[in-house]
Formats: structure tokens, sequence, C-alpha cells
């Protein structure tokens, strides 16, 4: 049954719907704006582990494209776009580096360019005068303190999707899809 192409449309479709209600609650709840596409982007590991690579490429663009239209907040869009939804779909390539150090820098050096990239976009694209306001007031130390916090939290973000990838083949996959085959 899963192999059919509509068992796989309904799947993402349904998937596809809860992430982007999931981004919308974020804009709705101003704390939320980090977990939200957090919590949005954890719901590809599914369809990497039932359907590959591709599958689940095409349905982080699709609701990537959905967050930025139909989500007020640019940022929460953003932080989906260029982080939180492309990360659990990339990070089972990334765990086949066998050794963990260069495994490490590169996740590290992925989150930090992405960083960069969402904070350009929202100050000189998407032009946020809030935040253009807040960035006037930035020391180098209130900056170097905020990625050290940004990083260590990315390294536990790693660790629950390696938690949350783990949860669902052992528990979740064995209940849900027990009698159909591949």
């Amino acid at each position: 049954m899963r192999n059919r192409l509509s068992f796989r449309v309904s799947f993402c479709g349904i998937l596809a719907a809860l992430m982007v209600a999931l981004m919308l609650l974020g804009t709705m709840i101003p704390t939320t704006t980090y977990i939200c596409p957090a919590l949005a982007g954890m719901l590809v590991i599914p369809v990497v582990w039932e359907f590959g690579f591709r599958t689940g490429g095409l349905l982080y663009l699709a609701v990537a494209l959905l967050s930025l239209f139909l989500a007020p907040d640019k940022e929460a869009g953003l932080f989906f776009v260029f982080l939180f939804g492309w990360y659990p779909l990339l990070r089972p390539k990334l765990q086949h580096i066998r050794r963990k150090l260069p495994r490490l820098v590169l996740k590290l050096l992925l989150f930090n360019l992405s960083l960069v990239v969402i904070f350009a976009l929202l100050l000189f694209v998407f032009v946020m005068p809030d935040l253009q306001a807040d960035a006037k007031t930035w020391t180098g130390l209130l900056l170097a303190g905020m990625l050290l916090l940004g990083n260590v939290t990315f390294l536990l973000y790693d660790l629950l999707l390696a938690r949350v990838s783990d949860l669902y083949v052992c528990r979740l996959r064995p209940k849900l899809f027990s009698h159909h085959s591949f």
C-alpha cells in the first residue's frame, strides 16, 4: 500500500498541512518564533524514512514556500526555510561522516552560515525596524554570547533530532505501518 503514489501524496499532504499549521502557530504566539519552525522541521523525518530524500525535499520546498507566503512572521518563515526545514532532511547524510570532529565542525559551519543568511535577510531585505533598532545596540561581547548560545542550542536540537528519529523508527513506525510492506 505504501508504494502507491496516492498514499505517498496523502501522507505528505497531511504532514505538510500540519507543518504549515505549526508555522502559523509560531506567528500567533511571539515566544514560539523559533520553536514552531524547529518542530515543523521534525515532521520531515517520517517522510525521509518512508519515501526517501527526494520526497522529503519536495515536502520541505512546499512547506517553505507556503510558510513564506502565508506566515505573517517572516522571521519564523526564514528560520524554517534557511535552517529548520532543510537540516532534518540533510542530517542523515551528514551522519555518514564517520569521524565525529569533522562532522561536528561541518554541522556548526552550516548552522552559522544559515544564521548569517537569515539575519542578513532580516536586516537588509525584509527590513524589520525593531530588529534594526536592536542591532544598533548589540556589542561584540553580546554578539559572541548570542552566537555561542545559538551554537549550543543547535547542538541540542541536533541531539533532539536523533532522539525523535529513533523514536519514530523504533516506536511509531511499527505501530503506524505494521501491516503494510514496501
